[in-house]
């Protein structure tokens, strides 16, 4: 097919990236991930931009948005104009992933480029955390809004998204489609060798010799990483567990703190790591923790690809069948997840039932082709 698609993203997320990938099989595929770039080359493209930016900020009369969110997302509107300045700007559609920065820049560029723009809704963009302020609360829900209104098509991962986005314009809408998220199967090929970087870090024999529980992906607060740390003392009473713990955040140095402190032992901080580490780590684990407030994501779906059972955290988003894929936690229950853990360790028949379930719900539910031929007929719809 001969269709040009810019492809625009927040944030250069593995997910994303693959299903790029995907997508060029059938179209030409321009991916863009939005990059601040600092203040002082910011302002330097903002200002080589400001005929073109007036004029579309009079096409699409804003409505008033915080200032400083609106000027961040100038600069990055601004930095990625320079860059196509000696580009072929012909395009047939905009997919923006992420409503913000991502959506609201690609309303931008499809006035300037002339052309339609799916955009869609991931998490953080609209569903709103209890204590995460960053998740669409306050004056950072008028971009969302707009972004929503304006675009041609909406596409929302997940159904609780889509009844969110339909909420936050007053009615339901016909435009938000929800499209089940999807990966490739990233286990295909994968070896029980340690990648370079792993070797550094692990040992394959104690790995060989102990029941392995993997956390990913985030140390960052609403991702569970204290409650996982929590029930390690309870799990760990027979010293026949490794925990391996991958991702960085803010809350990095206070987990490390925590397991000096409380002496916990085989807890190994691993960092952020190579995909093709990641894909290590899960094909050795035992059973894989996705504690993400908001609800379980790609974390799962590649956990899933291996056959191997996810314990989350209770959420509308969920993609977890509690007792059929993996088990089902409330917020702060470390005392469930420690069960649940010592359970699927132990019992062998509920271990492999679980494995071979969630190995089936990505086959049937989360396979990439699926997702990649509902993409298609979106946007066939649009142009």
């Amino acid at each position: 097919m001969n269709m040009k698609i810019l492809f625009l993203t927040s944030v250069n997320h593995p997910q994303v990236r693959l299903e790029a990938e995907a997508l060029r099989r059938m179209y030409n595929v321009n991916y863009v991930s939005t990059r601040f770039e600092g203040w002082k080359k910011g302002l330097k493209s903002l200002f080589n931009n400001i005929p073109t930016l007036f004029i579309i900020l009079v096409k699409l009369k804003m409505p008033p948005v915080p200032s400083r969110l609106f000027l961040y997302n100038l600069l990055l509107l601004s930095s990625i104009l320079d860059k196509m300045k000696h580009e072929d700007k012909n395009y047939d559609l905009i997919y923006a992933h992420w409503l913000f920065p991502a959506g609201f820049i690609g309303l931008f560029l499809s006035k300037i480029i002339g052309c339609k723009m799916i955009s869609v809704i991931w998490g953080y963009d609209i569903q709103v955390i209890s204590g995460v302020k960053s998740h669409a609360q306050g004056l950072n829900r008028i971009i969302p809004k707009l972004v929503i209104e304006r675009s041609d098509l909406v596409i929302a991962n997940h159904l609780i998204h889509k009844r969110l986005a339909e909420d936050l314009l007053g009615r339901t809408s016909d435009k938000i489609l929800y499209v089940t998220p999807a990966i490739p199967d990233i286990s295909i090929n994968v070896q029980s060798k340690l990648t370079g970087e792993l070797r550094e870090i692990l040992d394959i024999e104690t790995l060989n010799e102990k029941t392995l529980v993997l956390y990913s992906p985030s140390l960052r607060p609403g991702y569970g990483i204290i409650e996982f740390l929590k029930a390690i003392p309870i799990i760990n009473k027979n010293d026949k567990f490794v925990f391996i713990i991958a991702g960085e955040g803010e809350l990095k140095d206070e987990a490390i703190k925590f397991v000096k402190n409380s002496g916990l032992k085989n807890v190994i901080f691993v960092g952020k790591v190579s995909h093709e580490s990641m894909k290590v780590l899960y094909k050795l684990s035992t059973v894989v923790c996705d504690l993400a407030y908001p609800g379980t994501g790609t974390t799962t779906l590649e956990a899933f690809c291996f056959g191997k059972p996810v314990i989350g955290i209770r959420s509308p988003k969920t993609i977890v069948k509690h007792g059929f894929n993996g088990f089902i936690i409330s917020k702060g229950d470390y005392e469930a997840l420690a069960q649940y853990i010592i359970t699927i360790s132990e019992d062998h028949e509920l271990r492999k039932r679980l494995s071979l379930n969630a190995k089936r719900t990505f086959e049937e539910v989360f396979s990439i082709q699926k997702r990649i031929n509902r993409i298609s007929e979106v946007f066939n719809s649009v142009i």
